[in-house]
């Protein structure tokens, strides 16, 4: 499967597939789904049998695939790709520094509102699709079935997402100093947050887009 990160990926199923994972579908339209796309199910296999997992044995079947993986972490990585496909003049440090990103909002919110956790992760990498292409982003939106929570994160600034989008940005901006121990006066929005948290926040979003580029 060494060319196999070259394969094109069909974006409508990628998007079907993200809406039957967010409604809760059962394993067997979700494996139905993924069939529609030789190529998905390549990349699948490709990523559950990749030393990011470690696995003894490989793994041959998408329905393993689909149970190994579970559904958050199976729709995690098909944003990831859904998003790559969007951003094929990237570069790999561009794409590193995406995940980064969508990883850091996670991060912010299983501390400050743990609810909207995943929620925030998709905010955080659909932000950059969202900037390339402009208004279809809402029809993207649509048919991959997301909660209002993300559309209002995309779109409106003033939304709790959205918010959070913004203290992300400016964290990411942070990072690189609170890390190597830099005498960094934190703006007073990050009072919710303690500098030990930031900076944890800040190096495991980091070792995580580090890990799931490889995969890529």
């Amino acid at each position: 499967m060494a060319d196999v990160e070259r394969l094109e990926l069909n974006r409508e199923v990628m998007l079907r597939l993200i809406k039957a994972l967010i409604d809760g579908e059962e394993l067997d339209e979700i494996a139905n789904i993924i069939s529609m796309d030789p190529n998905l199910s390549a990349r699948l296999l490709k990523f559950i049998n990749s030393p990011f997992f470690g696995l003894r044995k490989e793994i041959k079947s998408i329905v393993q695939t689909i149970a190994y993986l579970g559904y958050k972490n199976l729709k995690d990585y098909v944003f990831v790709l859904l998003t790559s496909s969007f951003l094929k003049s990237k570069s790999r440090d561009e794409i590193k520094e995406i995940l980064k990103f969508a990883y850091l909002m996670r991060n912010m919110a299983e501390r400050i509102m743990p609810e909207h956790a995943d929620e925030a992760f998709m905010v955080g990498i659909l932000e950059p699709v969202k900037k390339e292409v402009g208004e279809e982003i809402r029809e993207i939106l649509v048919k991959a079935g997301v909660s209002e929570q993300v559309v209002n994160g995309l779109l409106n600034p003033d939304s709790k997402l959205g918010k959070l989008k913004e203290l992300a940005e400016k964290l990411m901006e942070l990072c690189n100093s609170l890390i190597v121990e830099e005498d960094v006066k934190l703006p007073e929005e990050f009072s919710a947050f303690t500098k030990e948290e930031l900076i944890e926040g800040c190096l495991e979003s980091e070792k995580r887009a580090q890990a799931i580029l490889s995969t890529l």
